[in-house]
C-alpha cells in the first residue's frame, strides 16, 4: 500500500481553501481507508511475515538433534529430550539409555528413536590411512514416551514399520552378518552369514549384498538367497558404488581411465546394459529416469536400456525434489541450483545460489539457504516452486555455525554455536 505524504500537519493552515481537502483527494483517501479495513478483515489481522522465529534451546556442538515432522530429539550430555516441533514444549524427557560418549547416530522413523554406539574404529579396504568408526549396538525407544523398545548387537541397514535390518561388521569394517528383527519388540526373524561384504542394500522384496567381485540378492521377508553372479567391481570401498532403484541395480567402477555404470535386472541379477565414462561417474535415481553426473555434464537415462533421454552441462548433479521434479545444483562454492523437468531435463526458472534444506519430507527439498551479501549474520531463505521453478526469497535467518538448516516444510531448524533455532515458514 502507498505511503502518502500529508506533510507537517502542525502547521498552520494557508488560507480558507485549506480547511478541509478537496473533494478529489478526500475520495482518495476513502478508497485507501476502505482497501486497508478490507485486507485486515480478510486476513483476521495485520500480515504475518512468511519466516519467523518461533523458539530456541541450548545446544552444544557435540550433542545430536534429529528431526520429523512433527518434533526435535536432542541428545545432551545430562539426558535425551524430545520437543514438540511447532511450540518448543517438551514431549519427554529421560537420562540416556548408553554413555554420552557412545552414541555414534541417531535417527527417528515409524514411531521409533534409533540410538548407534558404541563406536568401533576400525582401518576399511581402499582407506588405508584412515580409521573409521562404526556402531557396535543399536538401541530402540518409542519415539512418542521415551520408554525402552529393545536393544541389539549391530548397525542399521534398512527400517521399516515392521521390521528393522540389522549387519555386523569385522575388524576391517567389512559385514560378516545380517539379521532381521521385529520392529515393536526387537526378536530375531532370521540370520545370515555374509562373506566380507561391502556393502548391504534394499530394494523391492530383496536385500542386495555386493563384495569385491560377486553380487548375491537374497528374499527380504526369510533371508533366503535367491541369486549370485560375478560382477566387475573395485577390490576396496573407494573405487565401487552400488544402487538399488526401480528393480534394478547399478555398479559403478572406478578406475585410471574414468568409470563404468552397468546395470543389472534385480529379479535375477540378468546384465541390462553399461555405459562407459571418461571421467568419474556418480548415478542417482530420478523417478522416470536415471541420473548419471560425470565432471559438469549431467545426463537422463533410460533405466531399461541406458540410452540417454538428455543431456546438459553445467550442472554437477542433483536431489530429486518431488514427482517429475529435480533440482540441479552447479560446483561453485555456493553452488548455484535450478529445478529441472527429469523426464526432458527442460530447465524450469533460472538458476539461483544457495544450498537446499535436506529433510524437506517426501517431496524433496522446498527451500535455499544462501549467505546474505549485506549481513554476514543472516541467511536468506528462499521458497522452491516445484511446478514454475521459481525459487523466490521470503525472509532471513541467523545464519547457521553447525552444518546446514534442516526442514523446509512448515518449519526450519537451524543450530547456532550454542543453541538450535526453530523458525515457522509461511
Amino acid at each position: 500500500m502507498s505511503v502518502i505524504e500529508l506533510g507537517d500537519l502542525s502547521s498552520p493552515p494557508a488560507g480558507p481553501s485549506a480547511s478541509r481537502p478537496p473533494m478529489r483527494f478526500r475520495g482518495r483517501l476513502a478508497i485507501v481507508a476502505l482497501i486497508c479495513a478490507l485486507v485486515l478483515a480478510a486476513s483476521g489481522g495485520p500480515p504475518v511475515a512468511p519466516v519467523r522465529r518461533l523458539w530456541e534451546t541450548g545446544l552444544t556442538e557435540r550433542d545430536s538433534v534429529a528431526l520429523t515432522a512433527d518434533a526435535v530429539y536432542v541428545v545432551r550430555r545430562n539426558g535425551m529430550t524430545a520437543y514438540d516441533l511447532a511450540t518448543g514444549a517438551v514431549r519427554w524427557r529421560r537420562d540416556l539409555p548408553l554413555p554420552y560418549s557412545d552414541v555414534t547416530s541417531m535417527q527417528v522413523s515409524d514411531g521409533m528413536v534409533l540410538l548407534g554406539g558404541p563406536p568401533e574404529f576400525v582401518t576399511a579396504p581402499g582407506y588405508p590411512s584412515a580409521a573409521m568408526a562404526f556402531p557396535t549396538e543399536l538401541i530402540v525407544l518409542d519415539a512418542a514416551t521415551g520408554a525402552d523398545r529393545w536393544r541389539s548387537p549391530g548397525e542399521v541397514v534398512d527400517a521399516t514399520a515392521d521390521a528393522v535390518l540389522l549387519a555386523d561388521r569385522d575388524a576391517h569394517g567389512e559385514l560378516h552378518t545380517m539379521r532381521m528383527v521385529g520392529t515393536r519388540d526387537g526378536v530375531v526373524r532370521w540370520t545370515r552369514p555374509l562373506a566380507r561384504a561391502l556393502d548391504v542394500q534394499t530394494g523391492p522384496a530383496r536385500i542386495v549384498a555386493t563384495t569385491a567381485g560377486t553380487v548375491t540378492t537374497y528374499r527380504y521377508d526369510d533371508g533366503t538367497p535367491l541369486a549370485s553372479r560375478p560382477v566387475a567391481t573395485g577390490q576396496d570401498w573407494f573405487n565401487s558404488a552400488t544402487m538399488v532403484a526401480g528393480g534394478r541395480l547399478f555398479v559403478t567402477r572406478a578406475d585410471q581411465r574414468g568409470a563404468t555404470v552397468t546395470a543389472y535386472r534385480l529379479d535375477d541379477l540378468a546384465e541390462l546394459w553399461n555405459r562407459r565414462t571418461l571421467r568419474g561417474a556418480y548415478v542417482t535415481p530420478c523417478g522416470p529416469v536415471v541420473c548419471l553426473s560425470s565432471g559438469a555434464e549431467l545426463s537422463g537415462l533410460n533405466p531399461a536400456t541406458g540410452t540417454p533421454l538428455w543431456s546438459t552441462s553445467g550442472w554437477a548433479g542433483v536431489n530429486v525434489a518431488g514427482a517429475g521434479r529435480l533440482l540441479a545444483y552447479s560446483t561453485a562454492e555456493q553452488p548455484e541450483h535450478v529445478l529441472m523437468d527429469a523426464a526432458t531435463g527442460r530447465v524450469l526458472g533460472r538458476p539461483s545460489p544457495g544450498w537446499p534444506t535436506p529433510a524437506g519430507g517426501p517431496d524433496g527439498p522446498r527451500t535455499l539457504i544462501r549467505a546474505s551479501a549485506a549481513d554476514p549474520d543472516r541467511s536468506v531463505v528462499s521458497r522452491i516452486d516445484p511446478v514454475a521453478g521459481r525459487i523466490v526469497p521470503i525472509g532471513t535467518v541467523a545464519s547457521p555455525a553447525v552444518g546446514p538448516c534442516s526442514g523446509g516444510g512448515r518449519f526450519l531448524l537451524c543450530r547456532g554455536s550454542d543453541d538450535i533455532v526453530v523458525n515457522a515458514l509461511s
